[in-house]
């Protein structure tokens, strides 16, 4: 039997969660001197976004809860944190469809790949692909995103002026976790630990620490 083919994969971005997006704005304006720009909503999450470009095809996403929104019960906890706080982080890739067979070949559940979309400000709709693992998933596993060709990436529209230094992803279940990240072709820092994401981005006003 043929083994999987291993589409390209690399990383996309971070999601940094708040109880009150314009909160987050400020702090991260005032620990970095760049100010993120309004993303838009997700209507089916119920929460509402800012974005910052990292760089390189990679961005700095601040969640928060809309004001009188539900939230999806995927992203329940993004309410629950008074100071930006890493909680997701994701991978992208060139072939959404063969990553899911390869990943559920490795032994893994993952949702099937489902479409996402946002509107943002300008009008300009962002177009998505995406899956995440099942509940069996390693903890502190990424999600995985193939961006629509005919939206432009985040990385491109959001402010400039940072760029990603180091991160490091805590999971007590880093054996499994650095194994399927292997498995995909990607290379991170995995520690043992209680769940965590620690990230440090250079900035206009030097290093800077995010979940640390």
């Amino acid at each position: 039997m043929n083994s999987p083919r291993h589409p390209a994969v690399w990383l996309d971005h971070f999601v940094v969660a708040i109880d009150d997006l314009d909160t987050g704005i400020s702090a991260f304006e005032d620990s970095t001197g760049v100010r993120p720009v309004y993303g838009g909503e997700h209507p089916t999450l119920g929460t509402h976004n800012a974005l910052v470009s990292l760089g390189g095809k990679q961005y700095l996403e601040i969640l928060a809860p809309r004001p009188d929104a539900s939230l999806h019960p995927m992203v329940q906890e993004v309410g629950e944190h008074q100071t930006l706080t890493p909680i997701l982080w994701a991978l992208a890739t060139d072939n959404i469809i063969e990553l899911h067979r390869l990943v559920r070949a490795l032994g893994f559940a993952a949702d099937e790949p489902s479409p996402g979309s946002r509107v943002m400000q300008d009008g300009e709709t962002l177009a998505w692909s995406m899956f995440v693992m099942g509940d069996e998933r390693p903890e502190n596993a990424p999600f995985f995103i193939q961006w629509d060709p005919t939206s432009r990436h985040p990385s491109t529209s959001a402010p400039a002026g940072c760029s990603l230094k180091s991160f490091t992803v805590a999971s007590p279940d880093n054996e499994n976790l650095e194994w399927l990240l292997t498995a995909v072709g990607f290379t991170a820092s995995v520690v043992s630990g209680p769940t965590r994401t620690a990230i440090t981005l250079e900035t206009p006003s030097g290093a800077v620490a995010i979940g640390d």
